[in-house]
């Protein structure tokens, strides 16, 4: 048995050296099937596929220097559509005391039967300051089309106390073969999470005694890899997808000195591990860091603000009305470029003329112009949902995407605003802001986390008085509300178009068939007011129909759900509905003389996961009239997997449910 044992090992590791042998490539050396691709077999949709992606963080001792550390990446990608050319925009994130190296990149295309290769020129690699101690090497691959191969590689030296993590897989493209490998030495204290549904085709971790020069010392080594890797398809009302890609990250818990211990004799040492040098970091120490090095000088700046914090305050008197006045004054005048992280790009300077930036600088810029009126506010780090969630043991400054403000009322309490969302209201934030906790930076000595959550409702209501005639045309007036998001979204789409584009984007199948006329909207341009408020005269001629002596018609009008958004049999990401939310609608039809309500839909009632959801359809018949209130409501937005079944069918229930018909038969 011990022998059949040792040979099943034996071939394992064999059958690993193989694998990994395999997928040796040189720069530049292509595969015929490389080469004649017009496709990937397995996705023959995708716009490209990464056909190699390496990753190797390595040390090595120097008597004079001490460890030295280096990642090395190798990048190889077949573009197949026009879509995927932005893959030869490539960016490196570096600090102040690493250095590039080695950098290769260039595309290589078919022509006349051979590869010809573009070589990137030094003039088009660009290195940016981004902060006092991170910069960015960018740089865009040339002569890259349809059919090309684009190869780059580089090598980080100098490396800090810390371990690259790695994704495996892709949200958009495929990947054909994804490698990791590691060396740590011993007096790094790590941990390592690895996540996602793809199997491992190399799993090694061992340890391994390396000798340099007479001196000893301990390293892990870690090589992960797997092959033909899928692009991650997204189920609908996931939470952010990057959570769930197959992955591995470290976290750093300690880094001891390493010491020198007499070996057995005059010409042997061994490495081992001394005092701290530094221990696991924590959230607040992380928190000081930026506010040290990223946050002082543009919070600090009063040269390009101070006037413009004089203006936005004069003639206000409450810090709400301060408050306010300066997020307007941002929202109405600068414009955000969308780029998210937490860095700042420019100058205060520039960013007061250009009157452009990221999120993150609105938001500082916004902090600064407070500050200045004598209003505390602080910035919050947070991660948007697409960047994913934020892993409480892994203390890292990739755990954030965006800065967003955090102001103190008079009575001490905290409103959040997202300066880059206006004309979102103080304290409702945007739902791509919505996800877990954020790193609240308020000094020092004060950093904590809040909960990124909105004190404003969600709230959308429509009622309506129609008068159904012999012939099916249905007609009367409609009044609707939407409070939170729809009120937003109203503003924002009727200052881009116009009050009557808005309503029939709003409720798109009323108007299948269907006219509008006076048309009538309040609060649109008070911004503050949590609701906007309409009302229109509705016509529709395909709402009824008539045949014979009777009439048909669904009371619903396509309002709602029109079909069940969980079609697939089965599930495997947790469900997230967004934030808890509320609609009503009220519904009430005259009939046409001489005619009676032969049939219509029953009263029904459902609840989800202990009222986390609430249905409610309601009829009431009148003499010469018909009632249908619809209410549903979600409390608990986040529902597991395992309840997803459950979810189906009460999803299922509903959408049947507002597509029965109302039956009218002439007496």
């Amino acid at each position: 048995m011990r022998l059949r044992l040792l040979i099943l090992i034996a071939n394992i590791c064999f059958f690993q050296s193989a694998l990994a042998q395999k997928h040796k490539i040189k720069f530049g050396k292509f595969s015929e099937e490389e080469v004649s691709m017009q496709s990937f077999a397995a996705d023959p949709g995708a716009a490209a596929v990464v056909l190699y992606d390496k990753g190797e963080f390595s040390q090595r001792f120097s008597t004079n220097s001490g460890f030295i550390f280096e990642y090395e990446r190798h990048l190889r990608i077949k573009i197949f559509k026009k879509e995927a050319l932005n893959y030869a925009d490539v960016r490196i994130f570096f600090y102040n005391d690493e250095k590039v190296i080695d950098l290769q990149a260039s595309s290589f295309n078919l022509e006349n039967g051979e590869m010809v290769e573009t070589k990137i020129s030094k003039d088009n690699i660009f290195d940016e300051k981004v902060t006092k101690t991170r910069r960015l090497k960018k740089l865009t691959i040339p002569g890259v089309r349809e059919g090309s191969i684009i190869e780059y590689k580089y090598t980080v030296t100098n490396v800090s106390y810390d371990i690259p993590n790695w994704t495996f897989q892709r949200l958009e493209i495929p990947v054909v073969w994804s490698e990791y490998k590691a060396s740590i030495p011993s007096f790094f204290e790590f941990s390592k999470l690895s996540q996602g549904e793809i199997q491992f085709v190399i799993a090694d971790v061992i340890q391994k005694d390396n000798t340099t020069s007479g001196l000893h010392y301990y390293t892990t080594e870690i090589h992960f890899a797997q092959e033909n890797i899928p692009a991650l398809k997204p189920e609908p009302f996931m939470t952010a997808e990057t959570d769930y890609l197959s992955q591995i990250n470290f976290d750093i818990r300690a880094v001891y000195k390493p010491e020198l211990q007499a070996g057995g004799n005059a010409y042997s040492y061994r490495l081992i591990n001394g005092a701290p040098l530094e221990t696991r970091r924590s959230w607040e120490k992380l928190g000081e860091e930026l506010l040290d090095d990223v946050y002082a000088t543009p919070l600090n700046s009063e040269k390009f603000t101070e006037s413009i914090a004089i203006t936005c305050t004069a003639g206000k008197t409450s810090t709400a009305e301060k408050i306010a006045s300066i997020y307007e004054y941002i929202g109405k005048n600068y414009q955000s470029n969308g780029y998210d992280w937490i860095w700042m790009s420019q100058t205060m300077e520039k960013l007061t003329k250009d009157k452009k930036g990221t999120p993150s600088e609105l938001n500082l810029l916004m902090i600064n112009i407070l500050r200045r009126a004598g209003i505390q506010a602080f910035p919050v780090a947070i991660s948007t949902r697409d960047h994913g969630r934020i892993l409480s043991f892994r203390v890292t400054l990739d755990a954030f995407d965006r800065i967003i403000t955090a102001v103190e009322n008079d009575d001490k309490s905290l409103t959040l605003i997202d300066a880059s969302a206006w004309p979102y209201p103080p304290g409702m934030l945007p739902e791509k802001d919505l996800n877990q906790e954020g790193l609240l930076l308020r000094d020092n000595t004060n950093i904590s986390w809040v909960p990124l959550q909105n004190k404003a409702n969600v709230r959308s209501a429509f009622q309506s008085d129609l008068t159904i005639g012999e012939n099916g045309v249905v007609s009367g007036k409609v009044n609707f509300s939407e409070t939170g998001y729809g009120a937003v979204w109203a503003r924002i789409r009727t200052k881009s178009k116009n009050a009557e584009t808005y309503v029939k984007e709003r409720y798109p199948d009323l108007f299948v068939d269907g006219n509008l006329s006076n048309i009538s909207l309040e609060n649109l341009d008070a911004w503050l007011e949590p609701n906007v408020k309409g009302t229109f005269e509705y016509v529709s001629e395909g709402m009824a129909t008539a045949s014979g002596n009777k009439i048909y018609f669904v009371p619903a009008l396509g309002l709602g759900l029109k079909e069940n958004p969980f079609k697939n049999p089965e599930r495997k990401y947790a469900i997230d509905l967004g934030t808890p939310f509320s609609v009503a609608y009220s519904l009430t039809y005259h009939l046409p003389p001489g005619y009676k309500v032969e049939e219509a839909p029953k009263a029904a009632k459902l609840t989800f996961g202990e009222n986390g959801m609430f249905f409610d359809y309601f009829t009431e018949i009148g003499a010469d009239n018909i009632r249908v209130n619809i209410r549903r409501s979600v409390k608990q937005p986040n529902i597991s997997v395992e309840n997803y079944a459950d979810l189906q069918q009460f999803y299922g229930t509903i959408v049947s449910k507002l597509q029965e018909q109302v039956v009218l038969t002439k007496l």
